[in-house]
């Protein structure tokens, strides 16, 4: 992969928290994006006589200061003025991030402080790319799916202010600055599509990072001198050992006994839940602890609405009686700190 698009530069000096001013240009475009703390505090720039109409704005002139003087002029209420403010910087965006030609300079010696009207850089984006037509946008930003996918700063904390679905969540919650998109994505029960078109999201929102993967590069092992002539050799018996190993491979790979061995409780809608939480970051952490022992630990969801929460839960046991009774010797590496754990009944999730 070679050189960063604009756009994707973009991104990457927005997600690392920078601030100052970027300069985007593209055809006869240019834009000036005013940033702060993921924060667009001001936009100059053509606005392709988008806000000419509803401000009255001249060529040059900042687009938030317009607004506020008509809002202040009574011209338009803070609400009309907000949505064709962003609108318009939305559908710039659009323009220079699928534009051919499309560059971008950073300028960090002067920057604007936020008055009034902000725009959360990372919300537009993601509404953009997951919007109408954001497919586009969002191969702008993830072109390979077999690029790693590393997290910028404060990354549970953004991913959470940005109020996402549990779905969505549960995607994000997957990076982890080793796995490729494609590696989340495939294996995704929310479908490939979905999963890439949101990780693509999260590029252009500069939540997380598309790298290159490194190759590993196979060590050549130098082989020890021959000397004379090789006696021969009988193949036969080898053959035999062969195929009398692949086949106890195979009845292995169908029995798979030692997941029966492994499995906790033996089977059964009972489980004891050994960790929780509601907020991003603690789903995350449950998500992780999860990896450890997938055959045992389950990420499960309790509530609704908005009061919906998670659990993580251990074992698989026939009665409530036989779960209750290991709470008192549940494992170290599987209870966790202030958490009291407790037997709860899950349904459709038992083998």
């Amino acid at each position: 992969m070679g050189r960063t698009s604009a756009a994707g530069q973009l991104a990457l000096w927005v997600g690392r928290k920078s601030k100052g001013s970027a300069h985007l240009r593209w055809g006869q475009n240019d834009l000036v994006l005013h940033v702060t703390g993921l924060q667009i505090v001001a936009v100059e720039g053509d606005d392709n006589d988008r806000l000419s109409a509803s401000f009255g704005l001249t060529d040059g002139g900042e687009w938030f200061a317009e607004a506020s003087a008509a809002v202040t002029s009574g011209q338009v209420s803070q609400g009309e003025a907000n949505a064709v403010v962003k609108r318009t910087v939305a559908e710039r965006l659009r323009e220079f991030f699928t534009a051919a030609d499309a560059d971008v300079t950073f300028e960090t010696a002067v920057v604007h402080e936020a008055h009034g009207l902000t725009i959360s850089y990372p919300h537009l984006v993601m509404e953009l790319v997951l919007g109408p037509g954001g497919e586009q946008i969002a191969g702008a930003f993830l072109p390979d799916p077999t690029l790693i996918l590393r997290r910028l700063p404060d990354f549970p904390k953004r991913v959470g202010a940005l109020g996402l679905t549990e779905e969505g969540m549960a995607i994000l919650a997957k990076v982890n600055d080793q796995r490729t998109a494609q590696e989340i994505a495939d294996p995704s029960p929310h479908g490939r599509d979905v999963a890439l078109r949101l990780l693509g999201a999260a590029t252009a929102a500069g939540l997380v990072e598309a790298v290159v993967k490194v190759a590993e590069i196979p060590l050549r092992t130098a082989q020890p001198p021959r000397f004379g002539v090789a006696p021969r050799r009988r193949f036969w018996p080898w053959a035999l050992l062969v195929a009398v190993l692949v086949a106890a491979v195979a009845a292995l790979a169908v029995l798979r006994p030692w997941e029966r061995a492994n499995l906790v409780g033996g089977g059964g809608p009972w489980a004891v839940a050994v960790d929780g939480g509601c907020q991003p970051a603690e789903l995350e952490r449950l998500y992780r602890r999860q990896e450890q022992d997938k055959l045992n630990l389950r990420v499960v969801p309790f509530g609704r609405g908005d009061s919906q929460c998670y659990r993580l839960i251990w074992g698989h046991f026939p009665s409530k009686d036989a779960a209750e009774s290991v709470i008192p010797k549940l494992p170290a590496n599987v209870t966790s700190r202030g958490f009291p754990p407790h037997v709860v009944r899950v349904e459709g999730n038992s083998p």
